[in-house]
């Protein structure tokens, strides 16, 4: 379920702040939110389990790239890993099965270690 804290709302200005992260905690993929101007005080959190929202995985893509990673086979990351993180159909997976994954790093180390590969 994912969390919210929301407080008022200001026009963008050279104070607002917005940082977006993921983790792995407990075993499962977590993302983060936060959007804050010292200016004004004002600030809203977002956060939830699973892989983040549109908006919020771009901008951490943005800044930290991709990993491509192979799916299935003996090199790849097992499909009951991807399919467990990511939620995809079986049409999805095989998408995946055929043209390799874009994961971000930190999407990249669970299913590595999901998958009892090695990491790095």
């Amino acid at each position: 379920m994912a969390e919210h804290f929301v407080t008022l709302h200001c026009e963008p200005c050279a104070s607002c702040r917005s940082e977006a992260w993921q983790h792995v905690r407990d075993g499962r993929l977590r993302w983060e939110e936060t959007q804050y101007c010292s200016a004004s005080g004002i600030q809203a959190c977002d956060g939830g389990w699973g892989p983040p929202p549109p908006w919020v995985r771009e901008r951490i893509v943005a800044a930290e790239g991709t990993v491509r990673l192979a799916v299935g086979g003996p090199d790849g990351v097992p499909l009951k890993a991807v399919r467990e993180v990511y939620g995809l159909t079986l049409a999805q997976l095989r998408e995946a099965r055929e043209n390799g994954l874009q994961a971000t790093a930190v999407e990249a180390e669970l299913l590595r270690t999901k998958s009892g590969g090695p990491r790095g």
